[in-house]
């Protein structure tokens, strides 16, 4: 090709003397070219780790949405950039589990004071059947029922279970620096399903299931594996809580997949106020959020990465009530001044 031929080709050009100190030669870059081959290789690559849900960016739910920032811009807010917390929550339930055993109690006691010729006002009373209003309390049941983790047994060398003194001198409480010989604990290895919607990572430490502390001694891997399906059959709800021990010592993340869509603020029995920053003023008995780790007078610092450090109860009420069925909510708690404790 003549050079007249190819007079009408444009490409960009980027001077290579840092490099090569050669100024005559000049790197000639095709941008069509390159995103083609860019696109082939990303195209024949395998799945990755970085290819989950959340992208790898330690945040749930992946990259927000724009329906998200636009709500956010609604309340007169903007998105922040996800920080590591150290404490990690995921909060699940099986609608139709969930809500047959809150219920069935209730009809019950209700028709031991009543002669109840019929099951018309007490539709939950069998709970073999289907109840009344199963539509309600079955959308998106399919979606809800995947998920799987699985866990890794501590290391059997003690040498291998003590923090580096790095890891000690990153914690800026004296109680953490004092815990020279922590318990080990199971380790996430993968996850899969609903744990995708969390801010939880492979290599977090599993701490409880259910308000149970998950001790190595008496769980191995397998075990509370186990021990997490017969929670989910048994009570409906399963709730996780990790650790990743480099994560900001102040910082938490609670998750919760809301049973129902169409929840509103009430019916959630999340209650915040400004006192007099955004807080947890009241977690109602029997809601969803009593099956999380959320304290009153928790910080809450965002929601779904939506900032909430100058809003309102009415603001936070429309942001809760716009999102999706995943709520990540990010709490700021502080801790003992001496100790480094939660407690």
């Amino acid at each position: 090709m003549s050079d007249s031929d190819g007079s009408n080709e444009e490409y960009d050009t980027f001077n290579t003397e840092a490099n090569s100190g050669n100024t005559n030669t000049p790197f000639l870059f095709d941008p069509a070219s390159i995103a083609h081959v860019s696109a082939t290789a990303e195209a024949s690559a395998a799945p990755s780790a970085s290819q989950r849900l959340n992208r790898n960016r330690f945040s749930s739910n992946g990259s927000r949405s724009q329906a998200t920032t636009q709500l956010a811009s609604d309340v007169g807010s903007t998105m922040l950039q996800s920080r590591i917390p150290f404490l990690k929550s995921v909060t699940f339930f099986d609608p139709k589990i969930y809500y047959r055993k809150e219920l069935v109690p209730v009809a019950a006691e209700e028709e031991e004071n009543a002669d109840v010729d019929n099951n018309d006002d007490h539709p939950y009373v069998d709970s073999d059947n289907a109840p009344a209003n199963d539509d309600e309390v079955t959308v998106e049941l399919n979606n809800l029922q995947h998920w799987d983790i699985f866990l890794q047994d501590p290391p059997t060398n003690p040498i291998a279970t003590k923090r580096s003194l790095r890891q000690k001198l990153n914690q800026s409480k004296l109680g953490a620096v004092l815990k020279l010989h922590k318990s080990p604990h199971l380790t996430i290895t993968d996850y899969e399903g609903l744990f995708e919607y969390s801010s939880i990572q492979t290599g977090d430490e599993l701490l409880s299931i259910n308000t149970h502390t998950i001790d190595p001694k008496l769980f191995d891997a397998q075990g509370a594996r186990t021990f997490m399906d017969e929670c989910i059959e048994k009570e409906g709800v399963l709730n996780i809580v990790t650790e990743n021990p480099m994560g900001e010592d102040i910082l938490l993340h609670i998750t919760i997949i809301k049973p129902r869509r169409d929840m509103t603020y009430h019916d959630l029995g999340l209650i915040v106020w400004n006192w007099p920053y955004l807080c947890v003023h009241q977690i109602n008995e029997g809601s969803i959020f009593e099956h999380t780790p959320i304290r009153e007078m928790d910080q809450i610092m965002a929601i779904n990465d939506i900032d909430c450090s100058k809003m309102r109860e009415r603001e936070f009420a429309t942001v809760v009530e716009g999102l999706g069925m995943e709520l990540t909510i990010t709490l700021v708690r502080r801790k003992h001044r001496y100790t480094g404790s939660f407690k």
